[in-house]
């Protein structure tokens, strides 16, 4: 069977931090923020799941087996990312710092929405069901989103809990987010402006109401 540990430079979430690194226009310590507040756990969660302390364990791994021919053998656009996350430092180097801003991040309370403004891939990460509200609706062929959003229930029925049930978790969470916290509440809004309290809060209504009716 063929081996690809090359996967560790290019894919999971290790490889999401080095790409903002590579890439973003924010410092790292902020997107090392932003992942410790996407990847919380909550008292329902595996006690697997990876967070910012094993990651960081990985990345010290990483660090100490780094070798120069494993790396030249990783595909280009991965060695690109890594070399520019790492700047004037070794890559090497650049894991040990990564490691330490993860644990830094771990032992504080998540990052407010005050010092460290919502970004889009934060958005894709939590609340992706939220970025096309009435993407089934043709432009015209409804006269509100509460008609267009009746369709689609109608459409999907009985396989519609599937969708419904995460998409109005999304959106209660973002209504509770929205009234907490004004900076999250202005910048959501602007990232994702279908999103409004409004159609949220129809969304959540109309959704409940359905699965109360028809699958509670």
């Amino acid at each position: 069977m063929a081996l690809h540990p090359e996967g560790m430079f290019t894919s999971g979430p290790i490889a999401h931090l080095v790409g903002l690194a590579a890439g973003g226009p924010d410092p790292l310590e902020w997107e090392v923020l932003r992942f410790t507040r996407v990847t919380r756990t909550d008292h329902w969660d595996v006690t697997w799941r990876l967070t910012a302390q094993p990651l960081a364990s990985q990345l010290d791994y990483l660090a100490t087996a780094f070798s120069e021919k494993f790396f030249a053998a990783c595909p280009p656009d991965a060695r690109r990312a890594w070399t520019a996350a790492a700047g004037p430092r070794s890559v090497p180097e650049f894991m040990s710092e990564l490691a330490m801003l993860l644990r830094l991040a771990d032992r504080q309370w998540p990052a407010g929405y005050d010092d460290v403004p919502l970004a889009q891939w934060e958005v894709l990460a939590q609340f992706p069901l939220l970025l096309a509200l009435d993407s089934w609706a043709h432009d015209g062929e409804h006269v509100s989103y509460e008609a267009a959003l009746l369709a689609y229930i109608a459409a999907e029925h009985p396989f519609c809990y599937y969708e419904l049930i995460p998409r109005v978790t999304q959106a209660l969470e973002v209504g509770a987010l929205s009234t907490q916290c004004d900076a999250f509440a202005k910048s959501f809004l602007s990232l994702v402006p279908a999103a409004t309290p409004e159609t949220l809060g129809t969304l959540a209504r109309v959704s409940f109401a359905h699965l109360t009716e028809h699958h509670g």
